[in-house]
Protein backbone atom coordinates (compact mmCIF):
# COMPACT_ATOMS: atom_id res chain seq x y z
CA UNK A 1 0.00 0.00 0.00
CA UNK A 2 2.78 2.31 0.71
CA UNK A 3 4.56 1.80 -2.60
CA UNK A 4 1.15 2.29 -4.73
CA UNK A 5 1.21 5.49 -2.56
CA UNK A 6 4.37 6.86 -3.39
CA UNK A 7 4.26 5.90 -6.98
CA UNK A 8 0.96 7.95 -7.04
CA UNK A 9 2.91 11.30 -5.46
CA UNK A 10 5.25 10.44 -8.35
CA UNK A 11 2.88 10.57 -11.19
CA UNK A 12 1.20 13.65 -10.07
CA UNK A 13 4.35 15.58 -9.25
CA UNK A 14 5.53 14.49 -12.88
CA UNK A 15 2.13 15.78 -14.03
CA UNK A 16 2.35 18.86 -11.99
CA UNK A 17 5.65 20.04 -13.49
CA UNK A 18 4.96 19.07 -17.08
CA UNK A 19 2.08 21.34 -16.55
CA UNK A 20 4.09 24.18 -15.33
CA UNK A 21 6.55 23.53 -18.12
CA UNK A 22 4.35 22.66 -21.01
CA UNK A 23 5.06 25.10 -23.79
CA UNK A 24 1.44 27.27 -25.18
CA UNK A 25 2.49 28.20 -29.22
CA UNK A 26 0.83 30.92 -30.66
CA UNK A 27 0.66 32.19 -34.50
CA UNK A 28 0.09 35.09 -35.84
CA UNK A 29 -0.07 35.80 -39.45
CA UNK A 30 -0.65 39.41 -40.76
CA UNK A 31 -0.41 40.89 -43.83
CA UNK A 32 -1.15 45.20 -44.38
CA UNK A 33 -0.77 47.15 -47.66
CA UNK A 34 -1.73 50.12 -49.48
CA UNK A 35 -6.21 49.20 -49.50
CA UNK A 36 -6.20 46.95 -46.21
CA UNK A 37 -4.95 44.59 -44.14
CA UNK A 38 -5.85 41.23 -42.02
CA UNK A 39 -4.97 39.75 -39.14
CA UNK A 40 -5.14 35.97 -37.80
CA UNK A 41 -4.44 34.67 -34.52
CA UNK A 42 -3.91 30.82 -33.94
CA UNK A 43 -3.57 28.70 -30.64
CA UNK A 44 -1.68 25.47 -32.37
CA UNK A 45 -3.70 24.74 -35.21
CA UNK A 46 -6.84 26.48 -33.91
CA UNK A 47 -7.96 29.68 -35.45
CA UNK A 48 -8.85 31.81 -32.24
CA UNK A 49 -9.81 35.43 -34.35
CA UNK A 50 -9.34 36.81 -37.60
CA UNK A 51 -9.96 40.56 -38.24
CA UNK A 52 -9.64 42.94 -41.80
CA UNK A 53 -9.46 46.15 -41.97
CA UNK A 54 -10.16 48.20 -45.35
CA UNK A 55 -8.23 52.15 -45.05
CA UNK A 56 -7.31 53.72 -49.19
CA UNK A 57 -9.34 54.42 -51.96
CA UNK A 58 -11.94 51.92 -52.25
CA UNK A 59 -13.22 53.07 -48.49
CA UNK A 60 -15.04 55.87 -49.28
CA UNK A 61 -15.70 55.72 -53.35
CA UNK A 62 -19.13 56.41 -54.23
CA UNK A 63 -20.91 56.25 -57.37
CA UNK A 64 -22.52 59.41 -59.66
CA UNK A 65 -26.23 57.38 -59.36
CA UNK A 66 -25.38 57.36 -55.40
CA UNK A 67 -24.42 61.86 -55.26
CA UNK A 68 -27.63 62.37 -56.98
CA UNK A 69 -30.01 60.66 -54.62
CA UNK A 70 -27.61 62.48 -51.90
CA UNK A 71 -28.23 65.52 -53.63
CA UNK A 72 -31.95 65.00 -54.13
CA UNK A 73 -32.41 63.66 -50.81
CA UNK A 74 -30.46 66.76 -49.15
CA UNK A 75 -32.74 69.35 -51.27
CA UNK A 76 -35.86 67.64 -49.70
CA UNK A 77 -34.80 68.35 -46.36
CA UNK A 78 -33.87 71.60 -46.68
CA UNK A 79 -37.11 72.47 -48.46
CA UNK A 80 -38.89 70.55 -45.57
CA UNK A 81 -36.55 72.83 -42.73
CA UNK A 82 -38.01 76.11 -44.91
CA UNK A 83 -41.56 75.24 -45.06
CA UNK A 84 -43.66 76.82 -42.08
CA UNK A 85 -46.47 75.20 -39.83
CA UNK A 86 -50.04 75.57 -39.95
CA UNK A 87 -51.08 74.38 -36.54
CA UNK A 88 -54.97 74.34 -36.80
CA UNK A 89 -56.45 75.77 -33.08
CA UNK A 90 -60.21 75.87 -32.06
CA UNK A 91 -61.17 79.56 -30.64
CA UNK A 92 -61.31 79.74 -26.92
CA UNK A 93 -64.80 79.95 -25.36
CA UNK A 94 -65.51 83.62 -22.89
CA UNK A 95 -65.30 82.29 -19.29
CA UNK A 96 -68.20 82.73 -17.30
CA UNK A 97 -68.21 84.99 -14.33
CA UNK A 98 -70.11 83.22 -11.69
CA UNK A 99 -71.56 85.66 -9.18
CA UNK A 100 -70.04 85.44 -5.24
CA UNK A 101 -72.80 83.65 -2.72
CA UNK A 102 -75.13 85.72 -0.55
CA UNK A 103 -76.25 85.14 2.77
CA UNK A 104 -79.77 84.93 3.19
CA UNK A 105 -81.52 86.99 6.11
CA UNK A 106 -83.18 84.69 7.90
CA UNK A 107 -79.92 82.78 8.78
CA UNK A 108 -79.58 83.79 12.28
CA UNK A 109 -76.08 83.47 14.16
CA UNK A 110 -75.65 80.69 16.22
CA UNK A 111 -74.68 81.95 20.07
CA UNK A 112 -71.62 79.88 21.29
CA UNK A 113 -71.93 78.84 25.07
CA UNK A 114 -69.61 81.54 27.21
CA UNK A 115 -67.13 79.55 29.58
CA UNK A 116 -67.48 78.88 32.95
CA UNK A 117 -65.78 81.00 35.66
CA UNK A 118 -63.02 79.48 37.16
CA UNK A 119 -63.03 78.66 40.81
CA UNK A 120 -59.99 80.50 43.10
CA UNK A 121 -58.75 77.13 44.85
CA UNK A 122 -58.41 77.53 48.61
CA UNK A 123 -54.71 77.17 50.01
CA UNK A 124 -54.81 74.27 52.74
CA UNK A 125 -53.99 75.69 56.21
CA UNK A 126 -51.64 73.90 58.62
CA UNK A 127 -53.05 73.67 62.16
CA UNK A 128 -50.52 75.61 63.89
CA UNK A 129 -48.39 73.28 66.67
CA UNK A 130 -47.91 74.39 70.30
CA UNK A 131 -43.95 74.52 71.25
CA UNK A 132 -44.95 71.99 74.57
CA UNK A 133 -46.36 69.43 72.08
CA UNK A 134 -43.20 69.40 69.95
CA UNK A 135 -40.94 69.17 73.38
CA UNK A 136 -43.02 66.37 74.28
CA UNK A 137 -42.39 64.21 71.07
CA UNK A 138 -38.67 65.24 70.73
CA UNK A 139 -38.35 63.66 74.97
CA UNK A 140 -40.65 60.72 73.77
CA UNK A 141 -37.32 59.45 71.17
CA UNK A 142 -35.73 56.87 71.68
CA UNK A 143 -31.88 56.70 71.81
CA UNK A 144 -32.28 54.04 69.44
CA UNK A 145 -33.85 56.06 66.96
CA UNK A 146 -31.47 58.84 67.70
CA UNK A 147 -28.49 56.56 67.09
CA UNK A 148 -30.32 55.51 64.02
CA UNK A 149 -30.86 59.06 62.61
CA UNK A 150 -26.91 59.94 63.19
CA UNK A 151 -26.10 56.85 60.77
CA UNK A 152 -28.78 57.10 58.12
CA UNK A 153 -27.01 60.12 55.99
CA UNK A 154 -23.89 57.19 55.73
CA UNK A 155 -25.50 54.64 53.12
CA UNK A 156 -26.67 57.82 50.83
CA UNK A 157 -23.28 59.14 51.18
CA UNK A 158 -22.34 55.95 49.63
CA UNK A 159 -24.71 55.48 46.73
CA UNK A 160 -24.04 59.03 46.14
CA UNK A 161 -20.51 58.14 45.22
CA UNK A 162 -20.90 54.91 43.24
CA UNK A 163 -23.61 56.94 41.47
CA UNK A 164 -20.62 59.09 40.65
CA UNK A 165 -18.06 56.75 39.64
CA UNK A 166 -21.02 54.82 37.65
CA UNK A 167 -21.52 58.23 35.85
CA UNK A 168 -17.48 59.16 35.38
CA UNK A 169 -17.60 55.65 33.90
CA UNK A 170 -20.47 55.45 31.65
CA UNK A 171 -19.12 59.48 30.26
CA UNK A 172 -15.39 57.96 29.15
CA UNK A 173 -17.15 54.85 27.86
CA UNK A 174 -19.71 57.56 25.54
CA UNK A 175 -16.95 59.98 25.01
CA UNK A 176 -15.95 59.06 21.35
CA UNK A 177 -12.31 58.52 20.20
CA UNK A 178 -10.18 61.18 18.59
CA UNK A 179 -10.18 60.81 14.72
CA UNK A 180 -6.95 60.04 13.28
CA UNK A 181 -4.96 62.53 11.50
CA UNK A 182 -4.98 62.29 7.62
CA UNK A 183 -2.71 63.38 5.10
CA UNK A 184 -2.90 66.39 3.12
CA UNK A 185 -3.07 66.42 -0.52
CA UNK A 186 0.30 68.44 -0.34
CA UNK A 187 2.29 65.66 2.02
CA UNK A 188 0.66 63.00 -0.19
CA UNK A 189 2.15 63.86 -3.17
CA UNK A 190 5.68 64.88 -0.93
CA UNK A 191 5.89 61.19 0.42
CA UNK A 192 4.65 59.61 -3.03
CA UNK A 193 7.66 62.00 -5.16
CA UNK A 194 10.34 60.83 -2.33
CA UNK A 195 13.85 59.99 -5.06
CA UNK A 196 14.31 57.01 -2.80
CA UNK A 197 10.72 55.84 -3.38
CA UNK A 198 10.59 56.90 -7.00
CA UNK A 199 14.06 55.13 -7.78
CA UNK A 200 12.97 51.69 -6.30
CA UNK A 201 9.78 52.10 -8.21
CA UNK A 202 11.17 52.53 -11.35
CA UNK A 203 13.82 49.68 -11.13
CA UNK A 204 10.73 47.36 -10.14
CA UNK A 205 9.07 48.43 -13.25
CA UNK A 206 11.86 47.82 -15.64
CA UNK A 207 12.51 44.37 -14.00
CA UNK A 208 8.62 43.66 -14.68
CA UNK A 209 9.32 44.92 -18.35
CA UNK A 210 11.94 42.04 -18.69
CA UNK A 211 10.41 39.43 -17.27
CA UNK A 212 7.09 40.63 -19.50
CA UNK A 213 9.88 40.45 -22.48
CA UNK A 214 10.92 36.93 -21.55
CA UNK A 215 7.60 35.81 -20.73
CA UNK A 216 7.12 34.90 -24.67
CA UNK A 217 9.51 33.82 -26.94
CA UNK A 218 8.73 35.31 -29.75
CA UNK A 219 10.32 34.21 -33.28
CA UNK A 220 9.29 35.81 -36.70
CA UNK A 221 9.30 33.60 -40.08
CA UNK A 222 9.00 34.92 -43.72
CA UNK A 223 8.54 38.19 -42.64
CA UNK A 224 9.15 41.19 -45.20
CA UNK A 225 8.78 44.57 -46.48
CA UNK A 226 7.63 45.23 -49.82
CA UNK A 227 7.50 47.99 -53.04
CA UNK A 228 9.71 50.32 -51.14
CA UNK A 229 10.31 53.24 -53.68
CA UNK A 230 13.33 56.35 -53.88
CA UNK A 231 16.39 57.13 -55.61
CA UNK A 232 19.05 54.87 -56.59
CA UNK A 233 21.44 56.02 -54.11
CA UNK A 234 18.61 56.12 -50.87
CA UNK A 235 17.87 52.09 -52.08
CA UNK A 236 21.33 51.46 -52.51
CA UNK A 237 21.91 52.44 -48.26
CA UNK A 238 18.19 50.80 -47.64
CA UNK A 239 19.96 47.13 -49.56
CA UNK A 240 22.84 47.61 -47.26
CA UNK A 241 20.76 47.86 -43.88
CA UNK A 242 19.18 44.77 -44.96
CA UNK A 243 22.50 43.05 -45.16
CA UNK A 244 23.47 44.22 -41.42
CA UNK A 245 19.82 43.18 -39.87
CA UNK A 246 20.45 39.47 -41.27
CA UNK A 247 23.12 39.13 -38.25
CA UNK A 248 20.53 40.20 -35.54
CA UNK A 249 18.55 37.32 -34.17
CA UNK A 250 14.92 38.90 -34.01
CA UNK A 251 15.68 40.27 -37.28
CA UNK A 252 17.37 37.67 -39.31
CA UNK A 253 13.99 36.58 -40.74
CA UNK A 254 12.91 40.39 -41.84
CA UNK A 255 13.78 41.02 -45.96
CA UNK A 256 13.57 44.67 -46.73
CA UNK A 257 12.83 44.93 -50.65
CA UNK A 258 13.77 47.56 -52.58
CA UNK A 259 11.29 48.03 -55.77
CA UNK A 260 14.25 48.71 -58.50
CA UNK A 261 11.65 47.82 -61.38
CA UNK A 262 8.90 49.98 -59.87
CA UNK A 263 6.29 47.25 -60.35
CA UNK A 264 5.10 46.54 -56.99
CA UNK A 265 2.93 48.31 -54.50
CA UNK A 266 3.48 48.82 -50.68
CA UNK A 267 3.02 45.88 -48.60
CA UNK A 268 4.66 43.80 -45.49
CA UNK A 269 3.05 40.72 -44.68
CA UNK A 270 4.62 37.70 -42.41
CA UNK A 271 4.25 34.96 -39.21
CA UNK A 272 5.10 35.96 -36.07
CA UNK A 273 5.42 32.64 -33.86
CA UNK A 274 5.45 32.62 -29.45
CA UNK A 275 5.87 29.90 -26.96
CA UNK A 276 5.30 30.62 -23.25
CA UNK A 277 4.42 28.03 -20.19
CA UNK A 278 2.32 28.45 -17.05
CA UNK A 279 5.29 28.40 -14.77
CA UNK A 280 6.58 32.15 -16.37
CA UNK A 281 2.91 33.18 -15.83
CA UNK A 282 3.24 32.44 -12.21
CA UNK A 283 6.58 34.09 -11.70
CA UNK A 284 5.36 37.37 -13.41
CA UNK A 285 2.08 37.00 -11.15
CA UNK A 286 4.74 36.68 -8.70
CA UNK A 287 6.84 38.95 -9.56
CA UNK A 288 4.19 41.83 -9.61
CA UNK A 289 2.58 41.17 -6.38
CA UNK A 290 5.99 40.88 -4.25
CA UNK A 291 6.87 44.54 -5.85
CA UNK A 292 3.58 46.27 -5.20
CA UNK A 293 3.39 44.67 -1.74
CA UNK A 294 6.91 46.42 -0.73
CA UNK A 295 6.09 49.65 -2.26
CA UNK A 296 3.03 49.89 -0.38
CA UNK A 297 4.54 49.07 2.95
CA UNK A 298 7.57 51.64 2.28
CA UNK A 299 5.16 54.14 1.27
CA UNK A 300 2.76 53.34 4.39
CA UNK A 301 6.00 53.43 6.95
CA UNK A 302 7.09 56.94 5.19
CA UNK A 303 3.32 58.07 6.36
CA UNK A 304 3.34 57.07 9.41
CA UNK A 305 6.18 59.10 10.22
CA UNK A 306 5.30 61.89 8.63
CA UNK A 307 1.85 61.83 10.48
CA UNK A 308 4.11 61.15 14.06
CA UNK A 309 6.64 64.11 13.68
CA UNK A 310 5.03 65.96 10.82
CA UNK A 311 8.51 65.93 8.66
CA UNK A 312 8.38 66.25 5.01
CA UNK A 313 11.27 64.64 3.39
CA UNK A 314 13.34 67.35 1.20
CA UNK A 315 12.67 67.39 -2.29
CA UNK A 316 14.06 69.07 -5.39
CA UNK A 317 13.09 72.02 -7.30
CA UNK A 318 11.41 70.18 -10.44
CA UNK A 319 9.83 67.94 -7.73
CA UNK A 320 8.59 70.79 -5.67
CA UNK A 321 7.45 72.05 -8.78
CA UNK A 322 5.63 68.85 -9.94
CA UNK A 323 4.31 68.87 -6.18
CA UNK A 324 2.76 72.56 -6.34
CA UNK A 325 1.01 71.60 -10.23
CA UNK A 326 -0.35 69.17 -8.51
CA UNK A 327 -2.17 70.21 -5.44
CA UNK A 328 -3.37 73.26 -7.62
CA UNK A 329 -5.11 70.88 -9.72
Amino acid sequence: MVGFLSWLVLVACVLVLVALFFPFRFRAEFEAGEHGGKVRLFFFKKKLWSGEKKWGRGKHSTSAHDDDEDSSDRDIADDDAFMPEFVATAPKKPVEKKPAPVAKKNDAPVPTPAPAPAVPETPSVKEPVSVAEAKTTETKSSPAETVQAKEAPAPEKALTGSTDSAGSATGSATEEPKEKRKLTEAEFWTILLTPELDSRAFRYVKNLLGIIFKLFNIRFENCYVEGIRADYVTMGYGAAVNAVMKGFPYLESWDIRMDWCRDKDLCTAGKIHAKTNLCRVFFLLFAAVFYVAVLFLSFWRRRAHVLKTGELPELGFVRKKIVGWMVEE
